[in-house]
């Protein structure tokens, strides 16, 4: 219906695939050197490597650079299409931090007194547990919004919530996601959150507090797993408190009212909870700790595809690379072992998810519904966006994630390699690859800041491994390769600058005017043109919010007419309305696709009446 909208990107998804390739054929060109050696001097060795570095490092700089000249080109959207994300006092700053820490590392006394100030004591164990809590509470506050705030809430982030919130009221409707409803986000966090809702209300606030919620496990479970990894909760935090502030990063000011990954619900936490889950459980599993199984990891695993399969996917991928990556020299017979355990996995959680929808819905899932977004949007082509250019501070984070494939290979042939962190760094490159789909298909600079989290996550890790073969080497000169990752820390710790004040969050929070998203505008004119109980297709924003509070049975599969830019979707729609015995169609005319009356007058739906603001009833003939 909105064809202005369509471009397909075969060629972009083409050369995706090929990048995706590239540093898992680069890790089997490693094993297979490793089977057959060749002999190369030392000298020549030292010469190859530092050339490479000189080259990559110089190639970094010119991706740097070009942030400052990129121009997005953007179809659906007013935003500025020159976006620069970090500026030079946070280079300047970065550099120092990344000294700071190379010198602290080079005087044996430092790192005595770190490693004293930083030994894990129940106490310590508590007090950075309480600080990371309290930091995360901190970020999380820019999320809450309730009721009668969101009206004064950072304009983008009003823009998006009615998406968010809808598609939980869908549910507390009775329209389930898998069965009768397409969810665009997450096909099993609503259900969580509309029984919370039930619950405790079913109010802004409550959702807005119980996605928040969600937010804050998900990131302590990283911190969870970092502790694993340096066996201190003091330095654990020092490395998560960065990697926190960078995946909350800010897109748009004021601090006080940001529009940020923060509060970006899309994002956090309907996308990333669920992979940051299953990372820290495949920490627990590789450290020796619960699930021992490896086919408990990977009902996970499915669980979280199943929630989303744009993240979960690669997520599934990244925990079969963890294991592969940290179980020694593969084998035919450990290859075909571990597969089969994921093949159970994946029907246990698809056993797990049928046992839910039978219960609320009485029906198996139907998994076409799972898919119904990629069809439109990443092969349909709608909404995509061309990357121009090719290069920039995309293709860093691309490398950063081929750094964690690469190094976390080599350690692996290693004589006594780190287990843990081999595995993390696996999941975390080929995580990180696999999300960078939704970058390579929507090349908008909002979208690479859902990134950052990916990104920061292989920061910290391959930050680790810098720092324990700064410590092992006598001459603890970093390399061009340690320095840069040095130097990336030091990024991610420009970004807890961005961190909300509380009494900015408290101010923001006693500004209160209409609850513009308790009663719909859309509602009164809804509610004088039904009687309750009565089966509809509502395509206007928080319709099945408007279906629930008259007590109406909404059909639509989708959460407003904006969510279908496709003729099959509205057919698919009038097919479920045919299907329940109702014959009335709400949307807004001023937000319509072009062709849409059009497409209702085929079907026999004919304009009944409009309002002064344009919403519209359409009705078939009894």
């Amino acid at each position: 219906m909105q064809s202005g909208l369509v471009s397909p990107e075969p060629t972009e998804q083409g050369r995706f695939l090929v990048a995706l390739s590239g540093p898992l054929l680069l890790s089997g060109a490693v094993l297979l050197g490793m089977r057959y050696p060749r002999s190369l001097r030392p000298a020549t060795i030292e010469r190859l490597v530092a050339g490479t570095q000189i080259v990559l490092g110089a190639f970094a700089v010119i991706c740097v650079v070009v942030q400052y000249r990129q121009r997005y080109e953007f179809v659906t959207t007013t935003l500025t299409p020159h976006v620069v994300y970090f500026r030079i006092p946070t280079f300047v700053a970065a550099a120092a931090i990344a000294l700071v820490i190379w010198l602290g590392i080079a005087r044996p006394s430092v790192r005595q007194r770190f490693g004293a100030l930083t030994a894990e004591t129940p106490r310590r164990r508590a007090t950075a547990a309480l600080v990371a809590v309290v930091a995360v509470v901190l970020w999380l506050l820019s999320a809450i919004n309730f009721e009668r705030t969101i009206v004064y809430a950072n304009e983008r982030v009003a823009q998006h919530f009615p998406y968010w919130l809808d598609e939980v009221f869908a549910v507390l409707d009775g329209r389930f996601p898998l069965v009768h409803f397409a969810a665009q986000y997450g096909s099993l966090w609503p259900y969580p959150i509309a029984a919370a809702m039930e619950l405790f209300g079913t109010t802004a606030g409550v959702f807005a507090i119980a996605m928040s919620a969600i937010s804050a496990v998900a990131m302590l479970a990283v911190l969870a797993a970092l502790r694993r990894v340096v066996r201190s909760s003091v330095t654990a935090l020092l490395l998560f408190l960065p990697l926190m502030a960078t995946s909350y990063f800010m897109m748009e000011g004021p601090l006080g009212n940001r529009y940020a990954v923060s509060n970006l619900f899309g994002t956090f936490p309907l996308r990333y909870a669920g992979p940051l889950l299953l990372f820290a459980l495949v920490a627990r599993h590789l450290d020796g700790a619960a699930p021992s199984r490896r086919v408990w990891l990977f009902l996970a695993a499915g669980v979280v595809f199943l929630d989303n399969p744009e993240f979960g996917l690669p997520a599934a991928g990244a925990t079969v690379a963890a294991l592969l990556w940290s179980g020694g020299r593969p084998t035919r017979a450990g290859i075909a072992r571990l597969l089969l355990e994921a093949g159970a996995g994946f029907v246990a959680a698809y056993a797990l998810v049928s046992v839910l929808t039978l219960v609320v819905a009485g029906e198996l899932p139907h998994l076409g519904l799972l898919f119904k977004y990629s069809r439109v949007f990443a092969l349909g082509g709608f909404g995509l966006l061309p990357m121009l250019p090719t290069i920039g501070i995309s293709t860093i984070i691309y490398l950063t994630y081929v750094a964690a494939i690469g190094a976390a290979t080599v350690s692996a042939v290693g004589r006594r390699p780190d287990r843990l962190l081999i595995g993390l760094l696996a999941w975390s490159g080929v995580f990180g690859l696999g999300i960078g789909g939704y970058y390579m298909g929507r090349s908008h600079p909002e979208v690479l800041t859902n990134m950052f989290c990916a990104w920061a996550l292989s920061i910290v890790l391959l930050l680790v491994l810098t720092v324990r073969a700064l410590v092992a080497r006598a001459a603890r000169r970093p390399t061009l390769a340690e320095a840069a990752c040095l130097f990336a820390f030091g990024v991610l710790v420009c970004s807890v600058a961005q961190v909300p004040t509380p009494w900015s969050q408290l101010s923001r929070l006693k500004h209160t005017g209409l609850a513009i998203y308790d009663h719909p505008l859309s509602e009164p004119f809804i509610a004088a043109h039904t009687h309750r109980g009565e089966a509809v297709a509502i395509l206007t924003q928080l319709g099945h919010r408007a279906a629930y509070n008259l007590g109406l049975v909404d059909v639509a599969p989708y959460t407003t007419l904006e969510s279908m830019p496709t003729l099959d979707q509205l057919v698919e729609t009038l097919d479920d309305l045919q299907a329940a015995g109702g014959r009335k169609v709400f949307l807004s005319l001023r937000e319509a696709w072009p062709g849409v009356p059009e497409a209702l007058a085929a079907r026999g739906y004919a304009l009944v009446v409009r309002e002064q603001y344009g919403a519209a009833e359409f009705a078939r003939p009894r």
